[in-house]
């Protein structure tokens, strides 16, 4: 019986910045604020998930044999999330959780909201990614049977 790769976790570590920032650019060229408004919040998104990666690729390669099964999968995915979330309020001054603080303006001139859905959108993709991979690996382990 073939050995579940141990490294899928780092690959969806390095994909999960670039889909966030992907998410986030495609609201920001959507959105109806004016451009001093959002000038400078790819730069901060760019830290956040600079930040976000060195935490999440460090505890990923110290837990990898751990990371195996779906529920594993799906809690590392949680965790990068909560790493996200906390740096977006670590680094906006301690002020609310920018989750929370984003269901009170529109979509169209929600800041807030491109914050979390953004990394959200992204944490869903790549939950999509492992269903699809462990699908097809459950095929390959039945045909080498």
């Amino acid at each position: 019986m073939k050995n579940p790769n141990k490294n899928e976790m780092i690959i969806y570590c390095l994909i999960y910045p670039i889909l966030t920032m992907t998410f986030f650019m495609i609201w920001i060229s959507q959105s109806t604020l004016p451009g001093g408004d959002i000038g400078m919040i790819p730069f901060l998104v760019g830290i956040v998930l600079l930040i976000v990666f060195g935490i999440e690729i460090t505890l990923v390669l110290i837990f990898r044999k751990r990371i195996i099964s779906l529920q594993n999968k799906l809690i590392s995915l949680i965790v990068a999330f909560i790493i996200y979330e906390l740096t977006t309020w670590i680094l906006g001054g301690f002020g609310e959780i920018v989750l929370f603080e984003s269901f009170k303006k529109p979509f169209a001139e929600n800041m807030e909201g491109a914050f979390s859905f953004s990394s959200i959108f992204a944490l869903l993709v790549i939950l999509g990614l492992i269903l699809i991979n462990q699908k097809l690996n459950k095929k390959t382990l039945h045909n080498d049977v």
